[in-house]
């Protein structure tokens, strides 16, 4: 701190501290695949892989989720009697990643790909074919095992 020359005390005067900047907003990743979303114009065309796989695991977390007789056969008949149950298929909705390309539905609005993760308890990749409808809900196409 510097002495003021026309301080009769000699006192010394304290020193402006430059202003702090602004602080620069915060960008979260929600929004970003927000603003993906919007432009990929869903459902007219494909969603961005990361938009779709965001979408997927909301509504698995949401539990908004059917299934078309073939999932729901596959999945009563083949992971019941392994040992498996819903919960092995929600934790690849969830952790998943997708493997494949993204595919329109049967009707407007829909989007399908297959996500695959390792469930807890098991070496083995599992993969689930889910159907994204209107981004309000998910319809479960097949659960199969990755065996390749």
């Amino acid at each position: 701190m510097a002495i003021s020359p026309d301080d009769p005390q000699g006192q010394q005067q304290p020193t402006q501290a430059p202003p702090k900047p602004a602080p620069e907003p915060e960008i979260r990743r929600e929004d970003v695949l927000e603003i993906n979303r919007r432009m990929a114009r869903w459902p007219d065309r494909p969603p961005s892989p990361e938009a779709l796989l965001a979408t997927i695991k909301r509504l698995s977390v949401e539990r908004k989720i059917s299934y078309l007789d073939h999932g729901g056969e596959r999945f009563e008949d083949r992971f019941k009697d392994q040992g498996f149950d819903v919960f092995d298929m929600h934790y690849v909705l969830e952790s998943g990643g997708l493997d494949g390309k993204i595919e329109p539905g049967k009707r407007e609005g829909e989007w399908k790909v297959k996500m695959v993760a390792v469930p807890d308890g098991t070496s083995r990749k599992m993969g689930v074919v889910p159907i994204v409808v209107r981004e309000e809900r998910l319809l479960i196409k097949t659960v199969e095992w990755e065996d390749r």
